[in-house]
């Protein structure tokens, strides 16, 4: 079903935020990136393959094992939470990417060290159900996180897509890169532009990640905190009903009222399959338009190949309608080699995962 037309608005709404923000060091050369699998194990072949390509990019790679798998988690609770706890506390891991989602940092929140985060800040990679962790560290301590592609990912055969990896690390390694003015802006061919479904300006913090682990928080310490924020929402494989009692349950609670502007991802394999179900467009429209805010639909991040890489906790612009999200700010600082940490990317360098 085609979207209905677009409601526009005139008005340009500014976010801000009391909280302080802490950001981590850009990525360099030869710094230690540290993985581990707060959640669901990912098979060791690919593990290894991440690894490799981690090495080729020039980094030092440290694989935290966290013991026995148990079902559908890596291993026990309290072993996830030690093994991330252990590369949080190690100085020399500049960065933390996680293997993959699936289910299980939930489990997890009230077990990690956070006053650790705030005295060394580093970099958190994840998204799907890593979205706890990323909501859990920038509710407890300031720190910008990142949603993006993961160990998984990374070691995958047919590794990054040129869209994916350009984003990746220059987010992570480039505090100056041009990107920032129109991030995920730059599509391949055959990349649909993100879709308006309520048109005007925003500014706000970007807070968010996958819509059904963001419910899964709710009436915990850990609760995502969504005034005057950019908010965004991506799912995969769940039934329009599902979305619909999702998306439900935070206009309840208050949290789609309080955001100054809706981000959505592309949702694959969540849209209707017969006649007695809702559009996903009709939803969207109905929880979405009476809020007064932008919304812009299908931006390219969240359980899709060319995934752009948002950074939860620095102020951005969403212009719904020109399809535009801006980052306002750096979301990493730069290193003490600010030459090395700075410095524009070769997008001959290959991270050899193809």
């Amino acid at each position: 079903m085609p979207l209905p037309a677009i409601f526009t608005l005139t008005l340009v709404l500014a976010g801000q935020s009391a909280e302080q923000t802490l950001k981590p060091p850009a990525l360099r050369r030869g710094d230690t990136i540290g993985l581990v699998a707060p959640a669901s194990p990912l098979a060791e072949a690919r593990t290894r393959a991440a690894v490799t390509n981690l090495q080729k990019r020039g980094f030092i790679v440290r694989v935290e094992r966290s013991g026995k798998r148990r079902g559908y988690l890596a291993t026990s609770d309290e072993a996830r939470a030690s093994a991330l706890n252990r590369l949080i506390h190690d100085p020399a891991v500049k960065a933390i990417v996680c293997l993959r989602g699936g289910y299980g940092s939930p489990r997890i929140l009230d077990r990690i060290d956070y006053a650790a985060l705030v005295k060394q800040p580093k970099i958190i990679v994840g998204y799907s159900d890593i979205t706890a962790l990323l909501i859990a560290v920038r509710q407890k301590t300031g720190l910008v996180t990142f949603h993006g592609p993961m160990g998984n990912e990374l070691g995958a055969k047919r590794g990054l897509s040129p869209f994916t990896e350009k984003y990746y690390w220059e987010a992570l390694r480039n505090p100056a890169t041009p990107l920032l003015t129109d991030w995920g802006g730059e599509r391949s061919g055959g990349m649909r532009a993100p879709i308006t479904i309520v048109g005007g300006e925003a500014e706000g913090v970007l807070v968010g990640g996958n819509l059904s682990v963001i419910c899964s928080t709710m009436g915990t310490p850990y609760e995502i905190d969504t005034r005057d924020c950019i908010l965004f929402l991506e799912e995969v494989s769940e039934k329009p009903f599902r979305i619909d009692r999702m998306l439900n349950q935070l206009r309840l609670a208050g949290k789609l009222q309080q955001a100054r502007g809706i981000l959505l991802g592309s949702f694959p394999g969540c849209k209707a399959r017969d006649a007695e179900e809702l559009a996903l467009s009709e939803i969207f429209m109905d929880y979405f338009a009476p809020l007064g805010v932008p919304v812009l639909y299908e931006f390219p991040a969240g359980h899709v190949p060319d995934h752009a890489i948002l950074p939860f906790g620095v102020k951005m612009k969403l212009d719904a309608i020109a399809g535009r999200l801006t980052i306002l700010e750096p979301p990493v600082e730069p290193a003490d080699d600010a030459s090395t940490a700075s410095r524009t990317l070769d997008p001959r360098e290959s991270d050899g995962s193809r």
